[in-house]
């Protein structure tokens, strides 16, 4: 597993390649992390029974970038004997010298993209000079692509033209991430100062394309005459915009900002319905443990989201753009609160037959094997 990023700092990819790679081996499969080594933090560690070895970079910018693809060149040739595959989390630094390391010595590579269609890493790197150069590389050197969803399958095809691609889902730990007794739920919310009634919750980044202050102004609306809540968790730099909603806000003392929390499982487990209001998705880690929560799903109509969700069974899909669909299907879910536990609990059927960390695992198994 080759990451520019890894335990402690975890982004989505980050949380995958860990969660992945122990799922790879509670399989027997042998998994090394390579990684950047930071300052603070050891050259060689086991995390969660996982070996990381932190290869040597300098400085910061296009020269730690430049380093870390040299340290990492350097292990891939003097290690050759020591592994059969390569899984490249995100088509970063370490993505080229990986490929290149593939092709001259015979070994399987595969490159996970990340990001949301037209937001993504592929879209991005388009619009820049070394970033067309490195996806012409990659174009070149050919290793095997893999997505979260059909849509980035299609990105690729546009932006690299005739390579290997497949789609391969996120996993999620359906053991950890699941649906709690009504007595433990109530005692999380009051845990959290949760109100009763119908609660809506987001877990991820505040970011502009998230579309937060958007959904937060029509559920403040929708919601007025029913009980319930609406929490957020995370942080970015929408945050001051949503905190200042819903201080001024006639509804405040039922909408929570939150920041990040370690135990999120027990936010997904107190509410009722997931919302992730994007114009883009890529298939989100926080849209599947809600899901392997037993959250029913309010989501725009895109990405991942719309692979992942089967409108009217696991939850309900509108258009990113349309407020007054938005504002419709915010009104089904309160109009009938018992809908959101149907959902909710097909939707934690479908992430344990679909999403689970163990068919995943066994599906990039079958992947690194080709």
């Amino acid at each position: 597993m080759v990451s520019a990023g890894f335990h402690p700092y975890m982004g989505g990819a980050e949380k995958q390649a860990l969660e992945l790679s122990v799922a790879l081996r509670s399989r027997g499969v042998k998994v090394q992390v390579l990684t950047r080594r930071l300052p603070g933090l050891p050259r060689c560690e086991k995390i969660r029974g996982v070996p990381v070895e932190r290869l040597w970079c300098a400085g910061g910018g296009f020269l730690n970038a430049l380093t870390f693809m040299g340290s990492l060149s350097c292990w891939l040739w003097a290690r050759a004997s020591g592994y059969s595959a390569v899984h490249v989390h995100l088509a970063g630094s370490p993505a080229l010298p990986a490929a290149l390391a593939g092709r001259l010595l015979g070994k399987r590579v595969i490159i996970k993209l990340g990001g949301g269609r037209g937001i993504g890493e592929l879209a991005s790197s388009a619009q820049t000079l070394g970033g067309r150069l490195k996806l012409r590389l990659l174009s070149w050197l050919r290793p095997q692509f893999a997505v979260v969803t059909t849509d980035l399958a299609q990105e690729c095809a546009q932006f690299l033209g005739p390579v290997p691609v497949q789609v391969q889902p996120n996993g999620v730990d359906t053991a950890r991430y699941r649906p709690l007794p009504a007595s433990e739920k109530q005692a999380l919310r009051r845990k959290f100062g949760w109100p009763e009634g119908l609660g809506f919750l987001y877990v991820g980044r505040f970011a502009p394309e998230k579309q937060l202050v958007k959904f937060l102004s029509a559920w403040s609306q929708a919601a007025a005459d029913h009980p319930g809540f609406a929490a957020f968790v995370g942080d970015g730099p929408e945050g001051e915009a949503l905190r200042t909603f819903a201080r001024e806000s006639p509804l405040a003392g039922r909408i929570f900002v939150m920041p990040p929390m370690e135990k999120i499982e027990e936010a997904c487990a107190a509410a009722d319905v997931f919302v992730l209001p994007s114009v883009s998705e890529g298939l989100s880690n926080a849209l599947l443990e809600a899901m392997a929560s037993g959250l029913a799903v309010l989501g725009s109509r895109v990405g991942g989201t719309a692979e992942a969700v089967e409108e009217g069974k696991t939850g309900l899909l509108f258009a990113p753009q349309d407020s007054a669909e938005l504002a419709d299907k915010l009104k089904s879910f309160l109009a009938e609160p018992g809908l959101a536990g149907r959902m909710g609990a097909a939707a934690r059927e479908k992430a344990v037959r679909d999403y689970s960390l163990e068919r995943v695992a066994e599906s990039y198994e079958k992947l690194y094997a080709r």
